[in-house]
């Protein structure tokens, strides 16, 4: 090797070699600098999830484990007559297990959450208040439908049977209006004005008929069924006479035949 080649141990080599950072040992370099950074982070994470679980766990085995007969405490409240397994209280009506610890977990106030918890209580308890409200006023709406549905069906069946016999016995006007059937009522309107009645009217009329379905004016065509013609409308029979009509008839209403 001659003198004018560089010997690669030379001072000058070095020199050079120690400038030459390329940018993919930078990067390595970098890399592994994160690499000891978190590997020291793990550590600390883990160190410090393991004394919260730690005492955690201390905590529940401590609660959760009776004082031994050598506890001062212990020996102290043997001396003031207290047994092991027995109730507190002269009377040994007290309580025989210690009130248990609850650890607040949360960062609300103290009471915050009993507050909302009575709060959610209440509304619970107006909710089902305003069901039951519902409820009730359902079933009265439903049993008063369905009462109307019978005032009307036995309405309608006493004023055919009026109708009948009426006319067996030459009567031209009813007594009450309601004492006979709409088609019929429509009718004698008809002829008494000489004119066709027209859709308002009939609506009108039918709107009038529709007052008519109650149970007094269905109670007050069965007393004159009863009275002038003798009739049971939910026997169908006719009496020889009242007395009659008495003795062979449970009753004049619907209520009086429904245990038949």
């Amino acid at each position: 090797m001659s003198d004018s080649d560089d010997d690669y141990m030379s001072f000058m080599v070095l020199v050079d070699s120690k400038d030459d950072v390329r940018p993919s040992l930078l990067f390595n370099r970098e890399k592994r600098k994160m690499n000891v950074f978190k590997k020291k982070l793990e550590p600390s994470t883990k160190r410090k999830k393991s004394l919260h679980e730690l005492e955690r766990q201390t905590r529940e085995r401590g609660l959760n484990t009776a004082i031994s007969n050598e506890n001062k405490g212990f020996q102290l409240l043997a001396k003031m007559g207290f047994r092991q397994g027995e109730r507190l209280g002269k009377s040994k009506t007290g309580i025989k297990e210690p009130i248990g610890v609850i650890v607040k977990q949360g960062t609300s106030g103290i009471g915050r959450e009993s507050h909302l918890k009575d709060i959610f209580n209440k509304k619970q308890q107006q909710k089902l208040k305003h069901l039951k409200h519902f409820e009730n006023r359902f079933r009265l709406t439903f049993k008063e439908r369905i009462n109307l549905d019978k005032v009307r069906k036995d309405l309608l069946n006493a004023q055919r049977i009026c109708e009948e016999l009426d006319f067996r016995l030459k009567i031209k006007d009813p007594v009450e209006e309601f004492f006979w059937t709409k088609e019929t009522i429509k009718k004698r309107r008809k002829m008494e004005n000489n004119k066709v009645l027209d859709d308002t009217d009939s609506s009108s009329d039918d709107e009038n008929f529709e007052t008519y379905i109650t149970e007094e004016n269905l109670f007050t065509l069965i007393e004159y069924l009863r009275s002038k013609h003798l009739y049971c409308i939910y026997c169908a029979i006719t009496g020889i006479g009242i007395k009659d009509l008495e003795d062979n008839c449970p009753g004049p209403y619907r209520m009086d035949h429904d245990d038949e």
